[in-house]
């Protein structure tokens, strides 16, 4: 778990993806939910509420298969990020919520975690200030490629990181730091079989 050893583990059941069980954490990329915003003969449009702090950033990010187990939780006070699996790929997601985005010690606590599969067929915006684990977790290797939408000031702050680290556009925590608590995804219900 993000190489450090904890003394207990926390598991988190994935759940379906549906637009309910996310509206508290953002909204689901994929038409058709709703009366669309807009529409002419050929053509409907559904707007979303995207938000940045600085010009956008459209990029693919590749989250290679790993163990579904993690320690560290980050969120992006910004932006309202978005990422969809390309070529239907199927991953886990893992959100926790929002908290007081001024203060960075302002986290979750650790049984509001939730685990959601994408099935490939549509994406995710998160809301502004929206705690998630630091990866997506691909179902089947090697990896799953993600259309991710973010913005400049974000991404140069992370990328400037030698390791995961809070700065002004987002903030990092570390459950094996600080709780001696780490996070696996589980699947009472099979849905990941």
């Amino acid at each position: 778990m993000d190489g450090k050893r904890t003394a207990e583990t926390v598991a988190v059941p994935v759940e379906a993806l549906t637009a309910s069980a996310f509206a508290p954490y953002g909204w689901l990329l994929a038409g058709g939910l709703a009366a669309p915003s807009h529409a002419r003969p050929g053509l409907d449009v559904w707007a979303l509420p995207f938000r940045a702090a600085a010009p956008v950033r459209l990029q693919i990010m590749r989250y290679r298969h790993q163990a579904m187990r993690f320690s560290q939780l980050e969120r992006h006070v910004g932006v309202t990020e978005g990422r969809t699996p390309l070529a239907g790929s199927a991953a886990v997601l893992v959100v926790a919520g929002t908290t007081d985005n001024a203060d960075p010690r302002a986290v979750p606590a650790p049984d509001v975690l939730r685990a959601f599969l994408m099935d490939g067929s549509c994406g995710v915006m998160f809301r502004p200030g929206l705690w998630h684990a630091l990866d997506c977790f691909p179902l089947t290797p090697p990896y799953a490629d993600f259309l991710f939408l973010s913005d400049e000031a974000t991404e140069t702050e992370i990328e400037a990181q030698s390791r995961p680290a809070s700065g002004r556009w987002t903030h990092v925590v570390d459950y094996a730091e600080t709780l001696g608590l780490g996070f696996a995804v589980s699947d009472p219900a099979g849905l990941l079989s």
